[in-house]
């Protein structure tokens, strides 16, 4: 590297090194009653590091302003910071080089209208964005490899009081989406008044919330049951061990199919996108207990490194960091599903950061399993390492938990829909019925 292109390099990284958010703007709507205040939450501080050089087009989230409270009508302004982890620049005004966030999945959905901002076209409100669904094109001309997009945008409170969320997900227009961390606005809109909103609506089991922990505050969606409410069921689309081009279905097939309500994707498997995954497409090279068939399939995964969930009964799970101790033993179950790693066991956190690798270690969309005893939890987590995943499942109440796959792959069901997803198709799944 010559001594220039270096000092250029260095330069960037020290600006994003001591790089702040400025507090976001909130301005109440001259209609809003005199009692409703709006606010501003805490903003998220940016990771410790982030990757660089990556060939191509790559972006690593950097931080964001806080999540807002509003007035009905209200407006603020928010904040997100995008490092150019990539080889190639951002140019503005290029397609196929120009950098944009873009809405995502799952509210409202990849390129959809949201009622939180827009151009004044798809029945979205007029707030400034390049497109209802662009929410904001990169601030500079040129954004180079190791620097930092400080992304602004308004954001508009609807007049019903309750949650709503944006997610969003930066794209290089003409050319490619690039990561997706998970990044999202929660906004909190009150009555009138300045009341609290309604909360969402009981019985559906499933809440979404920002959780707070050591590591900081995570988005979270949550399927919480009790167990002697419900059955667990372990599924797989292949009926026999299977290495590649194995049968995959949707996440609501495995809930159709088996009369269930709920339900999440299971463990990591190598879909077809993935250069690494040729010659072994869509195999998964974790043990399942397939509880309608009532055999295991890729039994012998059962081995020195991968966790393990093993209901024993409809109300009781046992808990493996290394689930070779269970092969070993070899007892009777009704549900069971390995993967890696394991996050909680009796109430503490598993400390396997060094046996992490590769997207584990960067925030994205994660997902998990735990019980407690008396409940089970599904649960994505958004914007999170797999080791924030861990401190998330132990703020919840979890007390044993195992890390299930996440990013695109992520789905979660319940109430006849999708909470998260759909993601791609599963070999296999985790679904829950009424007993």
């Amino acid at each position: 590297m010559g001594r220039r292109s270096f000092s250029v390099l260095v330069g960037a990284l020290l600006v994003a090194s001591t790089f702040t958010l400025a507090p976001a703007k909130v301005a109440d709507a001259a209609s809003a009653a005199a009692t409703c205040t709006s606010s501003e939450g805490p903003g998220i501080p940016h990771p410790v590091s982030v990757a660089a050089g990556i060939a191509g087009f790559h972006a690593s989230w950097y931080g964001q302003s806080g999540y807002p409270t509003l007035c009905p009508g209200a407006r603020s302004t928010a904040t997100v910071a995008y490092y150019n982890s990539g080889s190639l620049g951002w140019v503005s005004g290029r397609m196929g080089q120009v950098a944009y966030l873009g809405t995502w999945s799952p509210e409202p959905g990849q390129d959809a209208m949201t009622p939180l901002g827009g151009d004044g076209t798809a029945g979205s409100p007029s707030t400034g964005w390049p497109r209802y669904n662009r929410i904001a094109i990169q601030p500079a001309p040129y954004v180079g490899p190791g620097q930092v997009a400080w992304f602004q945008f308004t954001i508009q409170a609807p007049v019903v009081a309750g949650t709503y969320r944006l997610y969003l997900r930066p794209l290089i227009e003409g050319a490619a989406w690039m990561e997706d961390y998970g990044v999202f606005w929660l906004v909190t809109v009150l009555n009138a008044d300045g009341t609290p909103p309604d909360p969402p609506a009981a019985g559906t089991g499933y809440t979404f919330s920002n959780v707070v922990t050591s590591r900081g505050i995570f988005g979270t969606h949550l399927i919480k049951e009790q167990l002697s409410q419900v059955t667990v069921k372990t599924l797989t689309a292949n009926t026999t061990d299977c290495t590649s081009d194995c049968p995959v279905k949707p996440l609501a097939q495995y809930v159709a199919e088996n009369g269930a309500y709920a339900g999440i994707n299971g463990t990591y498997l190598c879909p077809p996108d993935y250069v690494q995954c040729a010659g072994k497409v869509n195999s998964y090279d974790y043990a399942v207990y397939n509880s309608n068939l009532r055999k295991w399939l890729n039994y012998g995964a059962l081995n020195g490194q991968n966790g393990l969930l093993a209901f024993t009964s409809a109300t009781t799970c046992s808990t493996y960091r290394r689930s070779y101790v269970f092969y070993q033993a070899q007892s009777p179950v009704v549900a069971g599903i390995t993967n890696y790693p394991l996050l909680l066991q009796n109430g503490a956190i598993i400390d396997s950061t060094a046996e992490q690798g590769g997207s584990q270690l960067l925030k994205g969309t994660k997902g998990a399993i735990g019980v407690d005893g008396t409940y089970i939890y599904l649960v994505v987590v958004t914007n999170a390492t797999v080791t924030d995943t861990a401190y998330v499942m132990q703020a919840l109440g979890a007390r044993d938990a195992l890390n299930l796959d996440g990013g695109g792959t992520a789905a979660l069901w319940i109430g006849g829909g999708y909470k998260v997803g759909p993601g791609r198709l599963l070999p296999n799944a985790i679904v829950l019925t009424k007993p």
